[in-house]
């Protein structure tokens, strides 16, 4: 299951974005996520977001969706 986040403002970095979508999956599922899929466009390699990121096509620029997925899958 994912939460999409969506946070257009130029002041938070993507970093902040992901806890802030992290920490209102945490809220609404009583879990933290141990993912995050950012657009290719929001992604800065190097940093640390916390939880695993991926970049995906269909994710739009602005939009973290935060979720959690098994290690098999």
């Amino acid at each position: 299951m994912y939460l999409c986040w969506y946070d257009d403002s130029p002041k938070h970095t993507a970093p902040q974005k992901v806890a802030d979508a992290c920490a209102a999956y945490r809220a609404r599922y009583g879990t933290p996520p141990n993912v995050a899929l950012l657009s290719r466009d929001d992604y800065a390699d190097g940093v640390d977001y916390g939880v695993a990121v991926r970049t995906e096509g269909y994710v739009r620029c602005n939009n973290v969706w935060v979720g959690w997925e098994n290690a098999a899958s």
